[in-house]
């Protein structure tokens, strides 16, 4: 009996110690944009629009396995094997699609944050700039570890989701089975353009670099990584029920009653008559806490790959002399998002959809630099890629382009 005991506590002890870079990266997918993109889509196509919740948690949790595996074994990011293995032309071409796409999402984030000001019917713009100014100091000043323990604190902003589920009443059984086998939807090109963007904002691009880049600033150890896979499975698991959930209340109340709205903060004010001020406040502050996270991460990836493409110092352990290229890099997209947000008129929230259709259409080049390093015995070794691993990769890949080839077609052409 004691050695079961410690058996057990000893797994559930490495279990959270290497907790935070797959949880923190998966639950980071659903930022404010994520949020946006899954209320949106759910507002025109109901629980519909979370068709293939089971294949992505699949995916975004076999991905990431493998991007973490990658960076454990090399103790390099994925940037860095795209710059070595491809030479600095091919890797500055990603980095600028990267770049332009993960801009993008980070003007979504800090629309939700400024939307979530809003909501509380109190003047924004200040309140906007001094929480930016807050989060670039404390990710400049704080080390790993305490900006972890923020991030994981920043998590539980997700649970406000559940409670605005519950507070809907829904009928589970038949979400599930609209889930499952959708009835209320023709599976027209506008359906799949949402698909895509659902997949999008769920397996990110910048999440794919951002974990391998997270687990070497973490340092994990190739003894450690079985337990890393746990916790990316998980996260994947969390960050999916908390997509679902979202989309349950959204059909509960707007779809359900024909409402169709275009943002995060719009769906928060037409919450508030058909499900009560609870849900209104619950969705409102899972908004800010969404929006911190996001505009934390999302950054922070693209600073990571910035210092691994071009060589310089990036690590959160760094302090700000000897990694000013990457804080300044971080600081920089935050700056830049700020000062468009600060426009009264502006609301980013309507490229969302589009924002998101990006980052599921530069997946499938995400998947072929997995499959390619992942594969490759001579950085591997013993841990390189089983044949089955490297051909899902390539066929999830193909589905992915297949569909963004065909939305897109129907986009341009104007056909639904």
């Amino acid at each position: 009996m004691k050695s079961f005991f410690y058996r057990w506590t000893r797994r559930f002890g490495i279990f959270f110690v290497v907790l935070g870079p797959g949880l923190i990266t998966a639950i980071a997918d659903n930022d404010a944009g994520g949020i946006a993109t899954y209320t949106v889509t759910a507002s025109m196509f109901g629980i519909a629009s979370q068709f293939l919740v089971i294949p992505t948690t699949f995916v975004l949790g076999f991905t990431q396995e493998i991007g973490a595996r990658i960076a454990v074994v090399t103790r390099k990011g994925l940037a860095d094997l795209i710059r070595e293995q491809y030479g600095i032309r091919i890797a500055a071409v990603v980095f600028l699609f990267y770049f332009v796409v993960n801009q993008g999402v980070v003007l979504q984030n800090i629309s939700g944050l400024k939307a979530s000001i809003r909501l509380l019917n109190i003047p924004w713009q200040l309140p906007l700039i001094l929480t930016c100014t807050v989060l670039v100091t404390t990710v400049v000043r704080f080390s790993y570890k305490s900006l972890q323990r923020i991030f994981l604190i920043l998590i539980f902003f997700y649970l406000s989701y559940v409670a605005v589920a519950w507070l809907t009443k829904p009928d589970w059984v038949s979400l599930f089975q609209e889930t499952v086998v959708p009835e209320k939807i023709t599976l027209g090109l506008n359906f799949w353009f949402s698909i895509i963007a659902v997949l999008g904002t769920t397996i990110t691009a910048w999440g794919q670099f951002f974990v391998s880049s997270y687990i070497n600033d973490k340092k994990l150890s190739i003894e450690q990584m079985k337990y890393e896979k746990y916790e990316i499975y998980f996260g994947a698991f969390l960050t999916n029920v908390i997509s679902y959930l979202i989309a349950v209340a959204v059909t509960q109340t707007l779809f359900n009653n024909h409402i169709v709205v275009s943002n995060a903060a719009s769906a928060a004010l037409a919450l508030k008559p058909l499900a009560g001020e609870g849900a209104f406040i619950l969705f409102s502050a899972g908004l800010f806490g969404a929006s911190l996270l996001g505009l934390t991460i999302i950054p922070l990836a693209t600073a990571y790959v910035f210092a691994e493409l071009f060589g310089f110092e990036g690590s959160l352990d760094t302090d700000f002399r000897k990694g000013r290229l990457f804080y300044l890099f971080f600081i920089l997209q935050i700056g830049i998002a700020l000062i468009i947000t600060l426009f009264p008129q502006v609301n980013l929230f309507d490229i969302t959809l589009y924002v998101d259709f990006l980052n599921g259409a530069m997946l499938p080049l995400i998947f072929f630099f997995l499959a390619k390093f992942g594969s490759d015995k001579d950085l591997m070794g013993k841990y390189a890629l089983s044949q089955p691993m490297k051909i899902t990769l390539y066929v999830v890949g193909f589905l992915i382009t297949s569909v963004v080839v065909l939305s897109t077609f129907g986009k341009i052409f104007g056909i639904n």
